[in-house]
């Protein structure tokens, strides 16, 4: 009878640590695009950002006022090599002059371009506003071709945070991956 009561408590403690839940409240971002504050991309990163902590029920306010909690967004791209990616192709043209006129068309074609496979990777830290306490962060990393409309710092950005705030207050192992 000892043995099955040690077996059913080894089976009822859980695997993980509980999380602590967190109740939605007000957010203020703080987004690093590779070690920037004022980069080009940063204001359609943390567009992207705060609409996926709008949806979580979170209410995002301007960086410089107080609120319940923090969020700092760290974005870092690395370059990967190079990929093969559809060339490509200029549309239907036509033009009348004095001399005469003329019609371009394209033919379908399968020409590669070799450009670069860019690697972002997001970190979101979350922290209490009043005493600095960490109480969560968490990783994504997407892969996308280097000049396509797939990285645009607003579809990575997303991406990246959907997945990000949509598995808050979840202990993440590592990175996740979104394709």
């Amino acid at each position: 009878m000892v043995i099955w009561s040690g077996i059913v408590a080894l089976l009822a403690v859980p695997a993980a640590v509980a999380v602590e839940a967190l109740p939605p409240g007000t957010v203020t971002l703080t987004v690093v695009d590779d070690g920037k504050t004022d980069g080009p991309e940063v204001p359609a990163i943390a567009e992207a950002v705060g609409d996926a902590f709008n949806t979580a029920n979170y209410l995002v306010l301007p960086a410089t006022g107080p609120s319940r909690y923090r969020a700092r967004v760290a974005i870092v791209h690395e370059t990967r090599g190079l990929v093969g990616a559809p060339a490509g192709t200029k549309g239907p043209a036509a033009s009348v002059a004095n001399w005469g006129a003329g019609v371009q068309l394209s033919l379908p074609t399968q020409k590669q371009d070799l450009r670069a496979l860019i690697v972002t990777r997001m970190t979101i830290t979350l922290t209490a506003w009043r005493d600095g306490r960490t109480l969560w962060t968490g990783s994504a990393v997407t892969a996308q071709v280097g000049g396509t409309q797939a990285n645009a710092p607003a579809v990575v950005g997303a991406k990246l945070a959907g997945a990000l705030v949509s598995r808050m207050p979840a202990v993440l192992e590592g990175p996740l991956s979104v394709p």
